[in-house]
């Protein structure tokens, strides 16, 4: 089993200057006029994509502070895909409603929404194969299935060619994830990943609005994305 990767936690002032923004953009996201009308509407208003875009920012900026900070040896670098060919998961409701706003105007947004549909229901089966399986195995099912996508390399979806066709909006899932290993070994056993997540704060009061959406019900993303598409007029902003 690999060994845990600790990220120092810092109290220098910028640290804490980025970590407070963090944390009044969400609350600004949280208190945004309209969002509880999502779970009706599928929608959200404009205002709230823009602080989205803040978030993501700050995040970034908090990010490339903190690993500087920790001199941490990261791997990780452009055109490297390794990332992109695990099943993402742990997607607050409002990414897969931004992805999905993304992607719907893309002239082949039709082959990417049947690959998601396919995808989705790749990783619906394996859980259902694993949780029929009687092997002892007492760990959670659909994070066997996240194991066994990861060990097969299967690529995201959203990638073409080493390029994500939506990097600017990627998810929190996507944004935290680091490697200190050469990427042949980010899924192996050889592999040292880590997550540099939100400030505790922050993360629970995503979480928290997240679930007053209360829709699409997933934070596996393919599956969020399959449902947001077949419930979502595909005018709607």
């Amino acid at each position: 089993m690999n060994e845990p990767v600790f990220i120092p936690s810092l109290n220098d002032s910028e640290s804490q200057r980025l970590a407070a923004l963090l944390l009044n953009v969400a609350r600004e996201m949280s208190a945004c006029e309209g969002v509880d009308a999502f779970e009706s509407t599928g929608t959200l208003p404009d205002r709230f994509y823009a602080l989205l875009e803040q978030l993501y920012a700050t995040y970034d900026a908090y990010i490339v502070h903190n690993l500087a900070a920790s001199e941490l040896k990261i791997q990780c670098r452009v055109a490297c895909t390794r990332c992109c060919h695990q099943a993402v998961h742990g997607v607050f409701t409002f990414e897969v409603a931004n992805l999905y706003r993304q992607l719907r105007s893309l002239p082949d947004y039709n082959a990417i929404e049947r690959a998601f549909v396919e995808y989705a229901d790749e990783f619906q089966a394996t859980v259902a194969q694993i949780s029929e399986s009687d092997d002892g195995d007492p760990a959670d099912p659909a994070m066997r299935a996240l194991e066994a996508f990861a060990a097969a390399a299967k690529p995201c979806p959203l990638l073409l060619g080493t390029d994500c066709r939506v990097y600017a909006h990627r998810p929190i899932a996507c944004r935290m994830y680091h490697s200190l290993t050469q990427p042949v070994h980010c899924t192996t056993a050889q592999g040292r990943t880590f997550d540099l997540e939100l400030p505790l704060e922050t993360k629970a009061l995503l979480w928290s609005l997240s679930d007053r959406l209360a829709y699409p019900f997933s934070t596996f993303l393919a599956q969020g994305l399959t449902t947001l598409a077949l419930r979502s007029p595909r005018g709607d902003s």
